[in-house]
């Protein structure tokens, strides 16, 4: 076997099609085939990110794909790290194409100055996941244990009376509002001050993330990136009498595939935690989605194992067990 790995030009259509052909049939396994719709990449891998920097290669075994993989550098944070997955074809594993994948990836942070590797390896909950034993071969260790999660958004929302009261007791004091991927004037200083300690709030385990610096430029700069591949992100946020932002949660919604949302960052300053925060700004931005977007049916989140107060809130809200993911990580000598 001769497999060639050639770095994609994601403005080259044909090309870049190559490489997500491999990643749909190697995520076609798992519970919703969550791979990203064909309409969905095309416009949003060729497009300018402002937060990375997006390497994909494709493995040829001569003209086929059979194997693919993604690096990405972080730019304006967490310069140590490098984002790194891989797939292949399923029958074609076990032929040494992610061993030459997973060196490529080595080589290519270890050019750009990066000492840490991050991935993830998923699988059904109750069951032992391949791609960890690959990992650890390739001188990973697992960093934190997560669990993603589903909800099913055309029964859930009959369920969340008794939050609504809860909410309404203890965050009385409190302003939700919630808008679409522009942040407002007087709400982006605060959001920009909460997201910054997004990441020393959260159960990390061993993954050596590090707190990003948010301002209002930068997030002004990432709305425009949203706005420009043609995808919303919802945001709720609970602002206290005086004014501060004191919560924030947002869930991301495709208009090119909007069937399904995916929750992203839910943060509570701590000094405001007790009042119900989370539920009121969680409860508020998936109603915001049902509004928008009739046919979003399904809401999907992850979290830690250890984030008990977040893993409540989403078990009370209806959202139930899929997969198992590990995050993985590869420290370069």
């Amino acid at each position: 076997m001769t497999v060639e790995l050639r770095v994609v030009d994601p403005s080259d259509e044909a090309v870049l099609r190559d490489w997500w052909e491999v990643g749909h049939a190697a995520e076609a396994e798992r519970p919703h085939s969550p791979w990203p719709k064909w309409a969905q990449s095309r416009v949003a891998l060729p497009a300018h990110n402002p937060e990375r920097e997006l390497t994909l290669v494709t493995a040829y075994d001569g003209g086929s794909p059979v194997g693919a993989s993604m690096f990405s550098l972080p730019t304006k944070d967490n310069d140590h790290l490098a984002f790194v997955e891989l797939w292949v074809l399923p029958q074609r594993r076990r032929e040494g194409i992610a061993t030459l994948l997973s060196r490529d990836l080595d080589a290519r942070a270890a050019a750009a100055g990066r000492s840490t590797l991050l991935a993830e390896a998923k699988g059904l909950p109750g069951t032992v996941i391949p791609g960890e034993r690959f990992a650890l071969a390739q001188g990973y260790q697992v960093a934190n244990e997560e669990q993603e999660k589903d909800l099913d958004l055309t029964t859930a929302p009959s369920t969340w009376a008794p939050l609504d009261d809860e909410v309404a007791e203890h965050a009385a004091a409190y302003r939700i509002e919630t808008f679409d991927t522009v942040y407002p004037d007087h709400l982006i200083d605060g959001i920009a001050r909460l997201l910054s300690s997004f990441y020393s709030q959260v159960p990390l385990g061993e993954t050596d993330l590090r707190d990003s610096e948010w301002t209002p430029e930068r997030l002004r700069a990432h709305e425009a990136r949203l706005v420009e591949i043609r995808r919303s992100v919802i945001s709720a946020v609970a602002v206290s009498d005086d004014g501060e932002v004191a919560a924030f949660s947002d869930i991301r919604v495709s208009h090119l595939a909007p069937e399904t949302a995916e929750v992203g960052v839910t943060i509570v300053a701590p000094e405001h935690r007790g009042h119900r925060l989370g539920y009121a700004v969680k409860l508020a931005g998936h109603r915001r989605v049902l509004a928008d977007f009739p046919d979003c049916v399904r809401a999907t989140t992850c979290n830690a194992d250890t984030n008990t107060a977040m893993n409540l809130v989403n078990e009370r809200m209806g959202y139930v067990p899929t997969e198992r993911l590990l995050e993985l990580q590869k420290r370069l000598d």
